[in-house]
């Protein structure tokens, strides 16, 4: 992805100029994390017997060494898949606030008083449902486990967040081992395609015209092109240009002479 960098780094003339930089970006579309997550809203609503709402925050790579600012000091749980593994992560203040709410008790102590395994059970029986939702990304997922964020955080590459609105207002954090390649369907046989019928288009002539030329037109209006009607001559399907070739009539009809076409680089 194109981004600029959020300082200045010079005067051109008396403008401020910003350096653009190309960023690498997840390929994990949100619409499918979007998806995914709709139906986990549905098993936690089940689950925490009352109706969520889940906000979802759109999913990043991980930049090498900033796995530990995540996934610091947090309630870390994951599990193998066969495709890639996922994590689930609660920080601290995140796990207490979800705990006491499960159990309808009110948020005191310390922040950093330790959970009962009581409440740490309800905690994994949650991050079950999350990652049950990750089989899209991670393919068939095994067993979840207690992990060591200071140990098992690094392996984390693709991260988003989801965050349940009230009662409980908490964020839960859901990280990937890999970043899942785009998936393709296969191949369609050329036998397939034999009966389907394209509208080809021959685009022989260009002009420019302004809108308030355009706004008069009327039927009889003669438009002025920029081109010749014999100038080279582009067979479009769709916007896609297939050929290309030159315009003339023969046998009393308008026809196209093919000079050109994808493979030796038909101009869009």
């Amino acid at each position: 992805m194109l981004r600029f960098r959020p300082d200045p780094s010079g005067v051109i003339g008396d403008k401020l100029v910003r350096e653009a930089c190309f960023e690498p970006i997840t390929d994990v579309p949100l619409s499918a994390v979007c998806m995914a997550a709709n139906h986990a809203r549905a098993q936690l609503s089940q689950l925490l017997a009352r109706e969520l709402t889940l906000d979802v925050f759109a999913p990043v790579l991980v930049k090498d060494g900033t796995q530990r600012v995540i996934f610091d000091s947090g309630l870390l749980f994951g599990t193998r898949g066969t495709t890639c593994d996922a994590y689930v992560i609660f920080r601290r203040p995140d796990a207490r606030r979800i705990a006491h709410r499960v159990f309808g008790e009110d948020e005191g102590g310390a922040e950093d008083s330790p959970l009962s395994s009581l409440e740490e059970r309800a905690l994994e029986r949650i991050a079950h449902e999350v990652i049950a939702f990750c089989a899209p990304f991670c393919g068939t997922v095994g067993p979840i486990a207690r992990l060591d964020p200071e140990r098992d955080a690094a392996r984390c590459v693709t991260y988003f967040e989801l965050r349940i609105g009230a009662p409980f207002d908490a964020v839960i954090g859901v990280g990937l081992s890999k970043d899942p390649s785009p998936s393709f369907g296969g191949t369609i046989d050329r036998a397939v395609l034999c009966d389907v019928v394209l509208d080809v288009r021959a685009q022989f002539g260009e002009a420019m015209h302004s809108a308030r030329d355009v706004a008069g037109w009327t039927v009889g209006t003669t438009v002025r092109l920029d081109t010749k009607i014999g100038a080279p001559t582009t067979l479009k399907v769709g916007d896609i240009a297939i050929a290309g070739g030159d315009c003339g009539i023969r046998a009393e009809s308008h026809a196209v002479a093919i000079r050109t076409t994808p493979s030796q680089g038909v101009a869009p």
